[in-house]
């Protein structure tokens, strides 16, 4: 009697323990497909913190479980590379998103986002190879003081949609600069022009002043400028232009330059970073005639003459 009645204890703490186990586990299925299905939405809605959190705590139900896992680390990686992709750095948004590819059994969602990710920084890197480029031309047309030919380029630059977006805001900025640049150089060539003895060389000054401010060709200022200076020179007009442009000249650069031109050129050197306090209106326009005799910046001019 006493060893059926053990059996029997036996039989029902067993039954008792296999239940609670298999309780356990019906739980931890449950719970681990909620946050599966959980992770699954969050991916759909973009949501991929919420994601995240979902697929890490699936990880935790289920140890041993590598779906979870690779569902966590294909979403941790698509992250990664868009985040690649605010930061400019395009080659490792390129890895991060071919990684999520290759991914198999993992989130075909995230994989079709992927390619179209992969897609758009393709897209990008071509479009800065080029804005680089044409940035370059604009760059090297400004070091040979052709700032109207330049800001061509820059223009045809910042018309671009696309331009102004975040991938390309180091290129735009520093298209931009140059762009101000360029203005503040044919600022000072209009405002303050030098004297010379030339008279053949003033007629060439004023032809090629009235050439860029009338027409609306792309020629070079300088292509411009010889062919004003042959047109005058061929001709008993153009000798009589020369005369008036000489003296038109001598005029404008009689005397001081009006104050509206220092004080304009007083703000492009405090902009700089010079302190145009320090500056007399004379030392002011000696820079202006320096920065025109040299077809540069006034802010050039000035840190030029205090080498």
């Amino acid at each position: 009697m006493k060893k059926w009645l053990w059996v029997l204890v036996v039989s029902v703490v067993a039954l008792g323990v296999g239940g609670y186990s298999y309780s356990r586990h019906q739980i931890q299925e449950r719970s681990y497909a909620a946050d599966m299905q959980t992770g699954r939405q969050a991916i759909k809605a973009k949501k991929y913190t919420q994601a995240e959190n979902a697929f890490t705590r699936a990880t935790r139900t289920k140890a041993s479980d590598t779906v979870a896992q690779r569902y966590l680390s294909q979403t941790q990686t698509y992250v990664a590379g868009t985040k690649a992709i605010s930061s400019r750095q395009f080659t490792a948004a390129s890895d991060d998103f071919n990684t999520v590819i290759s991914v198999k059994k993992g989130s075909d969602v995230l994989v079709t986002r992927a390619k179209t990710s992969l897609s758009l920084v393709k897209t990008i890197v071509a479009n800065r190879k080029t804005d680089n480029k044409n940035y370059q031309k604009a760059l090297e047309l400004n070091q040979a003081n052709e700032f109207t030919d330049s800001n061509g380029v820059l223009t045809v630059m910042f018309q671009s949609k696309t331009f102004s977006q975040s991938y390309y805001k180091d290129i735009y900025r520093k298209a931009k600069g140059l762009q101000k640049e360029n203005n503040a150089a044919l600022k000072s060539l209009t405002g303050s022009t030098p004297i010379t003895d030339d008279a053949t060389e003033s007629a060439t000054t004023g032809a090629t002043s009235t050439s860029e401010s009338s027409s609306s060709d792309a020629s070079t200022s300088s292509q411009q400028a010889s062919q004003s200076a042959s047109n005058s020179q061929s001709t008993t007009t153009g000798t009589t232009a020369a005369s008036s442009s000489t003296s038109d000249h001598a005029s404008a650069t009689s005397g001081t330059v009006d104050a509206a031109g220092i004080q304009a050129t007083r703000e492009e050197l405090n902009e700089a970073g010079l302190n145009a306090a320090n500056y007399t209106d004379a030392q002011i326009q000696a820079i202006m005639q320096k920065a025109a005799a040299e077809h540069t910046s006034p802010v050039q001019a000035a840190l030029h003459s205090q080498q």
